[in-house]
């Protein structure tokens, strides 16, 4: 008997959670109840001033420029609807079809080379040698500044009497117009975009090899494989994330060009280096042409979040494992 009324009284103890939950005092689950609304409601306070800033200048005129990218609009007279006009017309748009040509040249030049040279410095660093330290913060001081006030020092060294043309004319080149030459622009400002670029990019590609377990390497030299074989089977496959992640960044970055080209050429000589960013600029600024400069940014806009969502897929489906 004694044996039967414990067991009962165990079987009473082991309550199942919503059982649990029904013989809690309903004042104790108000109370609770209120108390998790309460937090709830004080989060929605604290990140209310964030959504309605984030709504008021990001949300609101990225609609408001697709709407004037369907509207026939020169600041002048009212938006006048016109449906996909202004977009059909970018595509007979001599302008913007050289805007392409010189961006799609400008993120090759400023893409490729970047990416050769950053991690070129990165595998250098990850050696040891004097002053290594004060060697990374001098490649990386001129992403800390701004870009206006680098095109405005580069443009002064690219002068015809300035430092460039000094150094060439010491091997007997003379003369060179480097911001007034349609060949000679878009190089000119090649150079001084991966000069700008590639002390962030080298610590981002140093981050990722630091993240390169080093028993890969030691076995490969036990195996007797080469410096450039162990770099091409263990460095460039476990990389790939990191790989991914520069490639599409600094393609998004370059396909936004517009500071160096406003500040030193203004997209001349003929438009030689006038990107797709610089001709929205023109096209709304200059001409009030504010219905094509839209839909000039509603392209750009796809084309960013393509590449955003190209990048997200292909990290997710490179996730590298060590082990």
């Amino acid at each position: 008997m004694e044996s039967q009324k414990k067991q009962a009284l165990q079987n009473q103890a082991v309550l199942l959670p919503s059982e649990t939950a029904s013989v809690i005092p309903s004042s104790r689950r108000w109370y609770r109840t209120g108390l998790t609304s309460k937090r709830d409601l004080w989060g929605l306070l604290f990140v209310a001033p964030v959504v309605l800033f984030f709504a008021v200048f990001n949300i609101y005129p990225m609609l408001y420029g697709f709407y004037l990218s369907l509207t026939r609009y020169t600041l002048l007279n009212p938006p006048q609807f016109i449906g996909l006009g202004n977009f059909t017309g970018l595509m007979t748009d001599a302008r913007f079809l050289n805007a392409i040509k010189v961006t799609a040249i400008w993120v090759l030049g400023t893409t490729v080379p970047l990416w050769v040279l950053s991690l070129s410095l990165a595998l250098l660093f990850q050696g040891k040698f004097v002053f290594k330290e004060a060697y990374k913060v001098l490649f990386f001081i001129p992403t800390l500044l701004s870009q206006v006030v680098i095109s405005l020092v580069w443009k002064l060294i690219y002068d015809p009497m300035g430092l460039v043309n000094a150094l060439l004319g010491l091997i007997g080149v003379r003369d060179l117009w480097w911001l007034a030459n349609s060949t000679l622009a878009p190089i000119a400002l090649i150079i001084v975009a991966n000069w700008y670029g590639i002390g962030f990019n080298m610590l981002i590609w140093l981050a990722g090899l630091l993240g390169i377990p080093r028993d890969f390497y030691d076995a490969a030299a036990i195996d007797g494989a080469s410096k450039w074989r162990s770099f091409w089977h263990i460095t460039l496959p476990l990389l790939k994330p990191t790989t991914i992640f520069i490639i599409v960044t600094t393609m998004i970055s370059s396909f936004q060009a517009f500071a160096l080209q406003f500040v030193m050429t203004e997209g001349g000589p003929n438009d030689s280096t006038a990107t797709i960013a610089l001709l929205v600029y023109k096209y709304g600024f200059h001409y009030f042409k504010m219905g094509q400069a839209a839909a000039m940014s509603i392209f750009m806009f796809v084309v960013v979040v393509s590449l955003t969502l190209l990048q997200m897929r292909l990290i997710k489906a490179e996730e590298t494992s060590y082990t």
